[in-house]
């Protein structure tokens, strides 16, 4: 069971991303304002989909994941007997695992920000040779809440424009939107306010 991701590495424990707020706890936070509404599930997937992918890795939840690269991967810069690894997630537990060209290594030091700082390694390695790190990932659920905040709130802010409504009805008078707009989501959308709340959890490059 492992999910390849669209960031450069596998979830080795899961074979889907699994959802980081459900519509249970959407219609709590909301107060049941929209409860029933077939919409909820859609927007709430493609919130959570704009989110990670601005953040550039899974974020939820705490799994095991490795990373398959070369030397070659931007990511990986030499400094002194060693190197310097971004690796592709802000919340890293723990690294199991290094390998180079086949050999283990376990002169490595797990610094903040996932980066990973590794020690006595040979320097004569070409760049293509294999680069294979097996570490654990991901926000445990005490800290979502800022991330679960901002889903609801896209969500709802999709849910009240009028354009993903198909139809509306008041009195004798009954109207129905235009078909183009029935399954755009604006819950994609991330203002620059949502965006600073989630500067903690985006990847933000490589040395």
């Amino acid at each position: 069971m492992s999910l390849i991701t669209n960031w450069g590495y596998t979830l080795t424990e899961l074979s889907e991303l699994p959802a980081m707020l459900d519509e249970t706890e959407f219609n709590q936070m909301t107060a049941g304002k929209y409860a029933g509404d077939q919409r909820i599930e859609s927007n709430i997937q493609a919130a959570e989909s704009a989110i990670r992918n601005y953040c550039g890795w899974h974020l939820y939840t705490a799994t095991g994941c490795q990373l398959a690269t070369t030397l070659f991967d931007r990511r990986i810069t030499a400094v002194g007997n060693g190197y310097l690894i971004q690796l592709p997630a802000r919340f890293v537990s723990a690294v199991s695992s290094v390998s180079i060209a086949g050999v283990e290594y376990n002169t490595f030091v797990l610094e903040t920000n996932g980066i990973l700082r590794l020690y006595d390694v040979a320097r004569w390695l070409p760049p293509q040779s294999a680069v294979l790190i097996n570490y654990t990932a991901g926000l445990p659920d005490a800290l979502m809440m800022p991330i679960k905040d901002i889903i609801a709130h896209r969500v709802t802010h999709a849910l009240a424009n009028s354009y993903g409504v198909m139809s509306e009805a008041a009195g004798g008078v009954s109207v129905t939107y235009n078909a183009n707009w029935i399954n755009s989501s604006r819950a994609t959308a991330l203002p620059s306010d949502n965006k600073e709340v989630l500067e903690p959890y985006k990847l933000t490059g490589v040395f």
